[in-house]
């Protein structure tokens, strides 16, 4: 059984989701480079439908936190190195 999200709330599913993902990477459960779940598995994890996990899987695309390879998978995005330096 995965992790239980109170569904309930007046958020949508597709963010409470999507925070989570967020929190796993900012933990370091997901480092840069390394694969995150698919579609299917946010699914059966977190026992969504299939256009909520593609609503995840775009939202986390749209602000740079995972890119997709195609025929590959997605994975977290390297850190930000376009920060300014300090002079």
């Amino acid at each position: 059984m995965g992790i239980v999200i109170d569904f309930r709330e007046d958020q949508p599913r597709w963010q409470q989701v999507a925070q989570v993902i967020r929190e796993r990477i900012t933990a370091g459960t997901y480092r840069p480079a390394s694969r995150v779940p698919s579609e299917n598995d946010l699914m059966q994890e977190f026992g969504i439908a299939r256009m909520t996990a593609h609503k995840v899987m775009r939202a986390l695309r749209e602000e740079g936190a995972i890119y997709t390879v195609r025929g590959m998978g997605s994975f977290v995005s390297p850190p930000d190195t376009t920060a300014p330096s300090e002079a």
